[in-house]
């Protein structure tokens, strides 16, 4: 804890616990969500050490909190937290220890009754990921309309699904892509999984066209990550077949831009297995459902990427097309806010691109621009940096630039660990099992033995 910061958490006064950037997180019954926004509510903003000290808690199980997509539904935690920040208890779905004998005297209060009656254990353990939790029948009716319940009710008892409800789901689903940046994919894959089971399930319940419409782009922005945690775990099969759904939704829902996306996860695939022709194909096709002007970040994304795979083949002349697109494109671009998955496509994301396609042609500029993009991303971008070391490692390889390769894959392995980022982690070991081996002192036997100790320790 700082030296200046207060043992106990600060009594605010009542006008904080009416600002909708605290009540949000709350009615959402997410308590980590909430825990950030109240850090960043106050003036000047909490630390991170200061409010997990408050709380009993490590720095580190703070920020999973934080950033955690699922709720957590420990009601013995989540009362000893609320009364550790004084949270006032009308703005919470549980009861603290202070009104328990009130609800349990209540005339509906029963200890066997611990949720809605007409929720089953499947759809329970559905709703747990959800963020759903066990209340009393007493509480249970004071919040029949808050979002979760209406979302249960939406799915259990034919209750028509309205628009909070929608935008619940697409909040919860952007949680899922923000996370995918930092939270390794074993995490996030199951949870995922139940959250596209829940979304289908509105789906099915849905009674008019634009709550449809919306969350069937919600269902095709769910299952093009699921495509991609799965291929980030290696199960190439199922990362297929996610795609290939995703496909059929875009059409179905005319989303030209869903569409580019699964295509351009699928080259990812396709690149692994050095199928490099087939990837290009899946990224031309790709940029053929964002023609002109439309969905720039997404443009700059896949004219990127294909810029990369073409430098495989040696086309110097289409590649530099490619990036030259990539860049017009990304000058009206707005990744933050265009769409879900373009949010990890920033200038560096750009940088990183361009240096594997300039080491990828073996031009002669690429080392310095590789130093320059290195320089360029800050510390807090780890598993980006992961990324970008392992790239670069690969390519010096191919061109044969051990001295570089060596000097890079110590960062790269260090990053991986660091930020458990599968992607980089099957980099890794898939350029190991590519080096050579017949030579004993060999660097790249050198190279290899490295990847395998260090991401062994």
């Amino acid at each position: 804890m700082s030296e200046d910061a207060e043992a106990n958490a600060p009594d605010l006064p009542a006008d904080f616990w009416e600002r909708p950037d605290i009540r949000a997180p709350l009615l959402n019954q997410h308590f980590g969500h909430f825990l950030r926004a109240y850090r960043s509510a106050q003036d000047p903003k909490v630390k991170q050490a200061d409010l997990a000290a408050w709380l009993g808690v490590t720095q580190g199980q703070l920020s999973r909190l934080e950033r955690s997509p699922s709720a957590i539904t420990d009601l013995a935690k989540l009362e000893r937290w609320a009364n550790a920040l004084r949270i006032p208890a009308d703005l919470l779905w549980f009861s603290t220890q202070t009104e328990h004998a009130t609800l349990t005297s209540h005339p509906g209060y029963s200890p066997e009754n611990t949720g809605p009656s007409s929720v089953g254990v499947p759809r329970r353990d559905l709703f747990k990921t959800a963020g759903a939790i066990a209340v009393s029948a007493a509480s249970a009716a004071l919040l029949a309309n808050a979002p979760w319940q209406r979302l249960i009710d939406s799915v259990e008892n034919d209750r028509p699904v309205d628009m909070a409800t929608v935008q619940l789901m697409k909040d919860r689903t952007a949680d899922f892509h923000e996370n995918e940046h930092t939270v390794p994919a074993r995490q996030l894959l199951d949870d995922l999984q139940r959250h596209r089971s829940i979304v289908s399930a509105l789906l099915d319940n849905a009674r008019t066209s634009e709550i449809r419409s919306e969350l069937a782009r919600t269902l095709g922005e769910t299952e093009v990550l699921v495509g991609w945690l799965h291929f980030d775990l290696g199960n190439a099969n199922e990362a297929v077949q996610s795609w290939r759904k995703t496909l059929k939704i875009a059409k179905a829902s005319d989303d030209g831009p869903l569409a580019a996306c699964a295509l351009s996860y699928w080259s990812y695939l396709a690149s692994s297995r050095n199928d490099t022709i087939p990837a290009i194909r899946l990224l031309q096709q790709a940029e053929s459902y964002v023609p002109g002007t439309t969905a720039p970040a997404t443009r700059a994304w896949v004219a990127g990427r294909e810029a990369e795979e073409l430098s495989r083949l040696g086309n110097e002349t289409e590649a530099m097309r490619a990036l030259e697109r990539a860049f017009t494109a990304f000058d009206f671009a707005q990744p933050r806010t265009e769409r879900l998955w373009t949010t990890f496509f920033t200038a560096s994301r750009l940088g990183s691109l361009t240096v594997s396609t300039y080491m990828g042609l073996q031009h002669r500029d690429a080392p310095a621009i590789a130093d320059s993009l290195l320089a360029s991303l800050p510390p807090t971008v780890r598993k980006q940096r992961a990324l970008a070391l392992t790239d670069l490692t690969t390519l010096c390889v191919r061109a044969n630039d051990y001295d570089r390769a060596q000097a890079l894959v110590d960062g790269a392995i260090d990053s991986t660990i660091r930020t458990e980022s599968s992607l980089s982690r099957q980099r890794l070991l898939t350029l190991s099992s590519k080096l050579a081996t017949a030579k004993v002192s060999s660097p790249e036997n050198a190279i290899r033995d490295k990847i395998r100790s260090g991401l062994h320790r």
